[in-house]
């Protein structure tokens, strides 16, 4: 595969992807805490 195959369409470069997956999961963590809290 050549270079411009592997870039993701939707993003600029891969890292970004990367980025939006941890703050993604970050999210839903803090996300799953709070709803603990607030049901406990």
């Amino acid at each position: 595969m050549s270079k411009k195959e592997e870039i993701n369409p939707f993003f600029k470069s891969w890292g970004n992807v990367y980025a939006l997956v941890i703050i993604v999961l970050v999210l839903l963590i803090f996300g799953m805490y709070f709803f603990m809290q607030y049901f406990k």
